[in-house]
């Protein structure tokens, strides 16, 4: 049951977000409350959110990599049908031993947020305003990284796939 909850909620969301990039922003706009929820886990809009509309740049841009780059496009894939996750399965990834800082945070290393350019990245706070949103959860910020070869896209130095 969990699975059909799962693949459902995605497909509604990657058929809102195509809307969006197809229509340039129009029906992100009509629908700027529930994009909103699915971004930032609230549905008040507030100025401070108005990177919610650049999403739609972003999602083009990804879009374009993932189309013209099949070693990307396997990179981030994810099935329909996977558990929604706020973290990366222990099984697969450590944090190195190098990594002196706070296992909790990537104590302000934006790699990732940056090589996006995305736009739900708080540069001055170095932290994502979606975090643990839908968005989050259900596509690859929450399961980052989950392969080497995101950890290497990346040049993370907090995580290392177990041997």
């Amino acid at each position: 049951m969990n699975k059909i909850k799962w693949t459902t909620n995605r497909i509604i969301f990657i058929l809102l977000i195509s809307a969006g990039i197809l229509s340039a922003g129009l029906t992100g706009l009509l629908l700027a409350p529930l994009y909103h929820w699915y971004f930032f886990r609230e549905f008040r809009i507030s100025r401070k959110y108005w990177s919610l509309y650049m999403m739609v740049v972003t999602g083009g841009r990804i879009f374009r990599e993932w189309l013209r780059n099949p070693e990307y496009r396997g990179m981030f894939s994810i099935k329909l049908f996977a558990p929604p996750m706020t973290g990366p399965d222990d099984s697969k990834v450590r944090i190195r031993s190098s990594w002196n800082v706070n296992e909790d945070t990537c104590s302000g290393c934006v790699k990732c947020c940056s090589r996006l350019a995305c736009p739900l990245m708080d540069v001055e706070q170095k932290r994502c305003l979606g975090y643990d949103s839908f968005f989050w959860r259900y596509f690859n910020c929450g399961r980052y990284p989950s392969s080497d070869k995101q950890i290497r896209y990346y040049a993370c130095e907090k995580w290392e796939m177990i041997p």
